[in-house]
């Protein structure tokens, strides 16, 4: 499978999000304080590292940030759901890939020992450049560029987004029967 292929489809199918009744589901199953909840796509340590990078994407200012919003909830079922077979083991090899540079290049043994400024250091100097290559031989610009992807889009479809920044009405516009032709 050709890897620019893989991450652009992944990529356009979470670009064209609509707000369908399965889409709503997912959004209102993410927004629920449920402390069990459990990953359906990554395993728990991909969830912290994608928690981390979705985070320094979107950090908490004065409005929620990715963690507040549990961004990573809605990311993880979308990509359950929505993404083909091939694309989500693709997916996660790339992901795989892109956490054993950090580890390597940071010297550290595990995941969850990871920061947030190497996670940082890494993000930026590989989101906006084509050219990079890694240590590994590897680019990783798109799955960097589709972090962002992910993030940005989950994060319009919350509701605190909808109902305070975007002005979302359930009943689009206004009827007064009482005007003046």
């Amino acid at each position: 499978m050709d890897r620019r292929s893989a991450i652009k489809n992944i990529t356009l199918s979470f670009g064209t999000i609509t707000l369908s009744t399965g889409t709503m589901s997912i959004i209102q199953s993410c927004q629920t304080n449920a402390d069990n909840w459990s990953p359906t796509f990554f395993s728990l340590s991909d969830i912290q590292f994608l928690e981390k990078v979705l985070e320094i994407i979107i950090p908490e200012t004065d409005s929620p940030g990715a963690k507040s919003l549990k961004l990573v909830r809605f990311v993880d079922r979308y990509i359950d759901k929505n993404i083909r077979t091939s694309e989500k083991e693709f997916l996660s090899s790339m992901m795989d890939e892109f956490i054993n540079m950090i580890l390597e290049s940071e010297n550290i043994n595990s995941i969850s020992e990871i920061d947030s400024k190497a996670i940082e250091k890494h993000l930026s100097l590989h989101i906006d450049s084509g050219s990079i290559i890694a240590k590994d031989g590897n680019n990783y610009s798109q799955l960097c560029g589709l972090f962002r992807e992910m993030a940005v889009r989950s994060y319009k479809l919350t509701e605190y987004v909808l109902t305070n920044k975007l002005g979302y009405v359930p009943i689009p516009g206004y009827y007064d029967g009482n005007v003046d032709v």
